[in-house]
């Protein structure tokens, strides 16, 4: 485990010097079929994990959003999301980050997450029974029980059967803030940091949500689905929730 983080750890850094080199208010975008940017940067990340992934472990696969490398038989698969937040990266907005998870295929679960801030200089991390930390520094969720003045991220949204909506008034009206940052990771890694108490993922995607995942859980909150259940982080999913633990049920209340 210990080399498998320093190995995501390696790839963040430099990861961060391509985002970081590519990034300001001249970024160039194109738009990929579902409608959403794609940067210079996107690609190369994805390509350039791929690529040190390879070269360590080979029987490992990856799963990228705009680039995969699939092994057949291999237990373990990096699921990896270059740049999360690329429309506010595109447009020179700095809220965006990297995200690269370690999944267990047996049973389509975490044992590592990793998701680095490059703007802010901020590195998270979470290992399987090992705790989650901020630049070596241990975090944990918040205590609160109430969702009344608490910070909540709300992203996603398409065609997944819930309306983000409904749920954005829902929560509202419990008295929460409830933001939306167009980078789910961005926010979703605060409530593992002790910021935010929730965030709510209404999308499919794995490589959005699986390094949040487990840095959540071992921050001492938890993830579910968007009905309360439990789901793989190697394949398409029913969306996803994180909390602090304590307001998880209320928070899927307001969804429903």
């Amino acid at each position: 485990m210990e080399q498998y983080l320093k190995l995501a750890q390696e790839i963040a850094h430099s990861s961060a010097e391509i985002a970081l080199k590519y990034f300001g208010f001249d970024t160039k975008e194109t738009w990929k079929s579902d409608n959403t940017p794609l940067t210079q940067a996107d690609t190369e990340i994805n390509s350039f994990v791929i690529k040190k992934i390879k070269e360590k472990y080979p029987d490992h696969s990856v799963q990228g959003e705009e680039e995969s490398m699939k092994k057949e038989g291999s237990r373990y698969i990096w699921v990896c999301d270059p740049i999360d937040g690329t429309m506010p990266y595109s447009l020179g907005l700095p809220t965006f980050t990297f995200s690269l998870a370690l999944v267990d295929q047996t049973d389509g679960q975490p044992i590592l997450g990793l998701v680095n801030d490059p703007i802010l200089k901020n590195m998270y991390w979470a290992t399987k029974g090992g705790g989650a930390f901020r630049n070596g520094t241990k975090i944990s969720v918040t205590t609160d029980s109430d969702l009344k003045n608490t910070y909540l991220e709300l992203d996603g949204g398409r065609n997944i059967g819930f309306s983000k909506t409904i749920t954005m008034e829902a929560l509202r009206n419990k008295n929460a803030k409830v933001m939306s940052l167009l980078s789910f990771v961005y926010g979703a890694v605060q409530v593992a940091n002790g910021k935010f108490s929730g965030a709510i993922f209404m999308n499919k995607h794995a490589h959005d949500v699986a390094a949040v995942k487990i840095l959540a859980e071992e921050a001492g909150g938890k993830a579910t689905d968007l009905k309360g259940n439990e789901r793989r982080y190697d394949t398409e999913g029913l969306g996803c929730v994180i909390s602090n633990g304590k307001l998880h049920s209320e928070i899927l209340n307001c969804i429903k």
